[in-house]
């Protein structure tokens, strides 16, 4: 045996205490949740995307698939929500503007009357009104020249490429265009209370300026099975509703999405003229150019703070593609489509949040594009910004709380404890996606940032019965396991 002296043998002794300490404790923290056997809660043929970082330890907790492209849908959002903060900051408004390059004489306003929209997404057709309403306290009582709608702001089409043809019609698709007024969507009346055989009446509101065309008939239960109603759209806002339904004891309403947005505001702002009383019998005229003139009155929007909270709240896409645009004609001062709109949101989120996107791609801000491709390791970079960067972006606020509020107020996997108001997260749903996006407090108090992906989700033919199921069961040992790991 060998006598070593003992200056050598401690520091040998704290070494591999050291050492073995070490590799416990780093054991410890890298600890993941594991989590094939959970996906395997989820129907077969879905797909899964997820990661799960502790913030507070800087480990992954969770991966699985974490680099696989996916459809992010409204979880996109965050990217919008965070360029808009970056670029446009928090005193950002919307402004609609009342111009004239004329002037006003003995109660008349020679010259044409410009309306300049920029695109905000919250302005209401009471809001307009009472912007118009101040033409008369500036004692205009005739105008002789053209209404003039300034639209610049924005080019191209008003909806993202990838947009499903046959969404076009329902008001979440509604175009976010730079004349957005009551979220350009409006809602028809419909009477089936009528004998099988007979058709449907409708009855559209004086408020909207469209025409709705019925030849919907009133079928049997036996046949309404076989049933489907269908819109079919011409030219200056004129619908045409087709197809069958089983007869109804009480009236219901149907909404449907502008598809002309510059004729529907031309229209609404020539019957509010006419109510206050404003002589007008001028032209209307939309040109590609933006117009200067005076300005005789404006309307602004909720600041940006506000505007984000209500849009990531509440899954709003027509905030969500506005700001998207707008930052883009902010950034690159010219008329802003969607496609700038990708540059623009690229360049702000890679200059400034240091994001790699690789190989993604953004169609819009919204989520809604089915060309839209991000994995769940980019999603995870915005959202480890977002954390860092809390004391100025103050985010946090705008992420829908489970069980509390927003889109996942009611989330069947995380109403209950311990997730249950511990939970925060943008959801992302379309026809087969089910994603989450956010934050949430282990049970030693750490923050851990989530990307969950699930696209390709469907239980077939008991889809009207099971369909959330597997994903509940998923949601709720997923993030029961996170929250204790």
């Amino acid at each position: 045996m060998f006598n070593f002296p003992n200056r050598l043998t401690r520091p040998k002794i704290t070494f591999f205490s050291s050492l073995i300490a070490s590799l416990c404790f780093s054991n410890a923290v890298s600890a993941q949740v594991d989590i094939p056997p959970l996906a395997q809660q989820l129907p077969q043929g879905a797909s899964l995307g997820f990661v799960a970082k502790n913030l507070s330890q800087a480990q992954i907790v969770a991966e699985y698939n974490a680099s696989t492209f996916m459809l992010p849908a409204s979880t996109q959002k965050v990217f919008t929500a965070l360029a808009a903060k970056l670029s446009l900051g928090d005193k950002f408004q919307f402004n609609t503007s009342l111009l004239t390059n004329g002037s006003v004489q003995n109660g008349v306003l020679n010259g044409d009357l410009i309306v300049k929209f920029t695109g905000d997404p919250d302005l209401s057709s009471g809001q307009l009104y009472q912007l118009l309403a101040q033409l008369k306290t500036q004692n205009i009582q005739k105008i002789s020249g053209n209404l003039i709608l300034d639209t610049a702001v924005f080019a191209s089409h008003d909806r993202g490429s990838g947009w499903i043809w046959n969404d076009l019609t329902m008001c979440f698709n509604s175009p976010p265009a730079a004349a957005n007024i009551d979220n350009n969507c409006f809602y028809v009346d419909l009477d089936a209370n009528q004998n099988v055989g007979e058709n449907v009446k409708f009855n559209v509101p004086s408020q909207f300026p469209v025409q709705v065309f019925g030849q919907v008939k009133v079928v049997s239960s036996e046949e309404a099975p076989y049933c489907q109603l269908d819109a079919v759209v011409n030219d200056n806002n004129r619908y045409q509703i087709k197809g069958c339904i089983a007869r109804q004891t009480k009236p219901f309403g149907l909404s449907f999405a502008v598809q002309d947005p510059d004729a529907y505001a031309a229209a609404i702002i020539q019957r509010q003229l006419n109510r206050l009383g404003i002589e007008f019998n001028g032209k209307v005229q939309v040109p590609h150019q933006a117009q200067k003139g005076t300005l005789l009155a404006q309307h602004l929007s909720k600041p940006l703070p506000d505007l984000l909270k209500k849009m990531m709240k509440k899954s709003d896409n027509q905030i969500a593609d506005a700001l998207f645009r707008t930052i883009a004609y902010q950034l690159y001062k010219r008329p802003a489509s969607f496609q700038l709109g990708a540059m623009a949101l690229k360049s702000v989120l890679s200059s400034q949040a240091k994001i790699k996107f690789g190989n993604s791609i953004i169609a819009d801000g919204s989520g809604l594009s089915r060309h839209n491709l991000i994995d769940a390791n980019t999603m995870l970079q915005a959202l480890e910004f977002i954390a860092q960067n809390e004391d100025k972006l103050h985010l946090f606020d705008t992420f829908p709380i489970a069980g509390v509020d927003g889109t996942i107020s009611g989330r069947g996997g995380l109403i209950q404890e311990p997730l249950v108001k511990n939970v925060i997260a943008k959801t992302g749903s379309l026809k087969g996606v089910y994603n989450l996006a956010g934050f949430m407090n282990n049970a030693r108090g750490e923050k851990i940032a989530f990307v969950q992906f699930i696209n390709g989700y469907s239980t077939g033919e008991l889809e009207n019965k099971t369909k959330r199921a597997p994903l509940v069961q998923f949601e709720q040992k997923v993030y029961n396991a996170i929250y204790a790991e």
